[in-house]
């Protein structure tokens, strides 16, 4: 029996590549390998759903920690990566090791001759002239293949590392339509106002969390009273929170906190708001176009790709241009053209499923 060995920045957070793992993981028979899953940070929420014969076997720091703790035990890692893969891996055993998303701090590979696959979920341009662009650079070097998941994701990659071609594979992320209409179909105890947009994912100056807030109060002053939902958690929520007061929006700002089935929001959603400065293949954008939920987001990762030129979603350069468009799908301007079934079709995790374990198996 193979081992194979994933390590991944949180399993227990809420976070896209966690779902996309735990998908691939509960909808594959995988009975022919010992997997083992390490994560950098345990968060509050608990892991994702896991099979029986599958477990996470360390973590690095909890989220439960103070933050003092946590940024010395950040920096720590960072500086001795070597020193991090003995403390997580005790047994250098693994047939496959998967680095499952750029980590902060990063683990190395085994030194040893087996198959190493770097997973990249985020474009990586903002490696260039840091230490990360060297240590990366040892990485994907080590790395037998380099899996990106969309154009811009493995353009980001080949920019800074061109000769790294020859490994590249493309796989997508894949997603359980059927599932997710079915969960939307869940009841709440919210009242939806008719005209509210949503974020979701972690609350952070990363995710643009607070950009959306700022953009909500333009919104609000302009005479468009729209509704926010945020569903996520994170270390801004109880900023915005203050800031809501500050705006004397309380009526209209919502905080969900994490969920798991999101979808039976989301639907009643006019559009899905993410300013985020960076994401892979965006999975919440795909999920809101499975439910009929068109986007506004910043020019990251896949997005573009998923817009289809503006057919499905629409890219903004500033908030100028993210208000214009909220306003668009909120007023009902314009609209998610109805063959986004068609284009999500190739997004299946089916899809992912099978290019996961041809990953093993080549």
């Amino acid at each position: 029996m193979k081992k194979v060995l994933v390590v991944i920045p949180s399993y227990s957070k809420g976070g896209g590549a966690e779902k996309i793992l735990s998908n691939i993981l509960n909808n594959g028979d995988f009975s022919e390998y010992q997997i083992d899953i390490v994560e950098i940070d345990r968060g509050y929420n608990g892991l994702e759903d896991l099979p029986k014969n599958i477990k996470v076997i360390k973590s690095y720091y909890y989220e439960k920690y103070p933050n003092v703790i946590r940024l010395v035990l950040e920096q720590l890692g960072r500086r001795f990566p070597n020193i991090l893969r003995k403390c997580l891996i005790r047994k250098d055993d693994y047939d496959i090791e998967i680095m499952f998303e750029v980590m902060y701090p990063d683990v190395p590979f085994s030194k040893r001759n087996i198959k190493k696959i770097y997973w990249i979920h985020g474009s990586i341009e903002d490696f260039s002239n840091t230490w990360r662009e060297e240590r990366f650079k040892k990485y994907f070097s080590d790395a037998t293949d380099i899996v990106s998941i969309s154009n811009k994701t493995e353009k980001s990659i080949l920019d800074l590392y061109p000769n790294q071609k020859d490994k590249m594979i493309r796989i997508y992320n894949g997603y359980k339509f059927s599932e997710i209409i079915e969960k939307s179909k869940e009841g709440i105890s919210e009242n939806i106002a008719e005209k509210s947009i949503c974020s979701i994912g972690r609350i952070e100056k990363e995710k643009g969390s607070d950009r959306t807030l700022e953009m909500l109060r333009t919104l609000h002053e302009k005479g468009h009273r729209y509704h926010m939902y945020y569903i996520g958690t994170g270390v801004l929520e109880e900023t915005l929170k203050s800031r809501v007061e500050e705006y004397n929006l309380m009526e209209y700002v919502h905080f969900l906190g994490y969920q798991r089935n999101p979808y039976k929001y989301l639907k009643y959603m006019k559009c899905l708001v993410s300013m985020s400065k960076k994401e892979g293949f965006p999975g919440v954008y795909v999920e809101a176009l499975s439910l009929n939920v068109p986007f506004v987001s910043t020019d990251v990762g896949g997005a573009e790709e998923l817009s289809q030129n503006g057919k499905f979603g629409k890219i903004i350069y500033n908030d100028d241009e993210a208000i214009k468009e909220i306003i668009g799908y909120v007023e009902k301007t314009q609209e998610c053209e109805k063959e986004v079934s068609e284009f999500l079709k190739k997004l299946s995790l089916e899809n992912q499923v099978q290019e996961f374990k041809k990953l093993l198996e080549n």
